[in-house]
């Protein structure tokens, strides 16, 4: 098992991985009162949204989304975290975690890293 380091870069919270290990990426917010539900999604390099994992907080229900890169390889917990089997070079990237509410999105970033053996 490799114990993930994570320290701040550029203010910004930072996951490290080896390949081919499992990334686990913790929400980091305090769960609001009101939670309607939890998404995770990444940013692409033109700062668009691709959404990957969603979480109802009253069903208690997880859904993926269909993304080719990500099938079969994520595990979301009821505390919101973000798991990413068989981590990939192509994994590194900013993930952001976000808990709504009916009045308010919270979010919280994530930077990935992965590294060779």
């Amino acid at each position: 098992m490799y114990e993930l380091v994570c320290f701040p870069t550029l203010g910004l919270y930072t996951v490290n991985a080896v390949y081919g290990d499992t990334i686990t990426m913790p929400c980091r917010l305090e769960v609001p009162d009101g939670l309607m539900f939890g998404k995770w999604k990444y940013e692409m390099p033109n700062g668009s949204p691709v959404f990957i994992a969603f979480r109802s907080s009253t069903k208690k229900n997880v859904q993926y989304d269909d993304v080719p890169e990500y099938k079969d390889r994520l595990s979301l917990s009821e505390n919101y975290t973000l798991s990413i089997k068989n981590a990939r070079i192509s994994d590194e990237k900013r993930f952001v975690c976000m808990l709504v509410t009916e009045d308010d999105v919270f979010e919280e970033p994530t930077i990935v890293k992965v590294f060779s053996k």
